[in-house]
């Protein structure tokens, strides 16, 4: 494939290859008429509704074009140039979490905001009926300490036989190359997902607890050459209590990060709508005697029935 580097491509002149999120070989490009700046996810061929994956695809991002939130990088409408599929993306100024986590511990406030932030943003997309998929700390970006975007939305579906090849022509992408553990993309899979089952209101919101744990400790805490070992350590790998990496924390994080992160996808958070209830009295300085999903009458799993048996239910 010829470098499409410094070319016209439809309504767009390609400036330089990009690291915005997961999803790869993501451009950064100028529109020739508006003279605005986009990122572009450039596919091979036409996409069309016989194919079931590409019409999968289709779906997504109309789905994803709904989307306006100030956390939520817009999706902007599929273009057809030459023998591309064109899907213009904000392009999002700033840096990814993954450099962050790598810094070292964050700040419990900066968390907090970055949790109301990340979390207000699935509410509005899930109440859409729009699924991330693959949130990781790559497609969390930072525009500024005080504010966050999540990009990428709509592109957890894209077939490989669409997929552009990463050019391997040395070219740097443009902008720092960020932080990431080896298979990011993989490393905030829910169980389930690990398992083969698809992206869910649940698998988002697991995955938003990971990042909010790895922010809190420092550190990525799923890592593996291969991602059958890495699937191994999300299917069965217990995490320390938060308060016991990060000691003087509230007993709320306690709480939240661990019913964000059950194995079992009924054992969590059942809505973004919940989760952000119990951060905002997190926020507000109230002490969570009970998650906000939870209630004295509810059954509890076997496992959660061996955590309050054991006594680490209640803090």
């Amino acid at each position: 494939m010829a470098p499409l580097i410094g070319r016209n491509v439809g309504s767009y002149r390609v400036l330089a290859r990009t690291r915005l999120g997961e999803s790869g070989c993501v451009y950064k490009a100028v529109h020739i008429e508006k003279r605005q700046t986009y990122a572009l996810k450039i596919l091979n061929g036409t996409l069309t509704e016989e194919n079931p994956l590409q019409r999968q695809l289709l779906t997504r991002l109309r789905a994803a074009e709904l989307l306006d939130h100030p956390h939520i990088a817009r999706t902007y409408p599929l273009e057809v140039a030459e023998h591309f599929s064109i899907v213009p993306l904000e392009f999002v100024y700033g840096r990814s979490v993954a450099e962050k986590i790598a810094e070292g511990a964050s700040d419990v406030d900066f968390t907090l905001r970055l949790a109301l932030q990340a979390a207000e943003a699935l509410q509005c997309a899930h109440t859409e009926s729009v699924i991330h998929g693959r949130l990781t700390s790559n497609n969390l970006i930072l525009c500024s300490d005080d504010h966050a975007k999540i990009v990428e939305f709509g592109l957890d579906a894209i077939p490989d036989g669409v997929l552009l090849a990463e050019p391997d022509n040395g070219t740097t992408p443009y902008g720092l190359l960020p932080a990431r553990p080896p298979l990011s993309r993989f490393a905030y899979y829910a169980p389930e997902q690990t398992q083969g089952q698809t992206g869910s209101v649940r698998t988002d919101l697991f995955a938003l607890g990971v990042v909010l744990y790895e922010l809190l400790a420092g550190e990525f805490l799923f890592e593996g050459d291969d991602r059958e070992e890495l699937y191994r350590q999300i299917q069965s790998r217990e995490l320390p209590k938060i308060s016991d990496v990060r000691p003087g924390i509230g007993s709320g994080w306690t709480k939240v990060l661990r019913a964000l992160l059950e194995k079992n996808p009924s054992d969590r958070y059942p809505s973004a709508q919940a989760l952000l209830e119990d951060l905002r009295k997190i926020n507000y300085g109230f002490k969570l005697d009970r998650l906000s999903f939870q209630s004295g009458q509810t059954s509890l799993s076997r496992r959660s029935f061996f955590r309050r048996f054991l006594g680490e239910v209640e803090e």
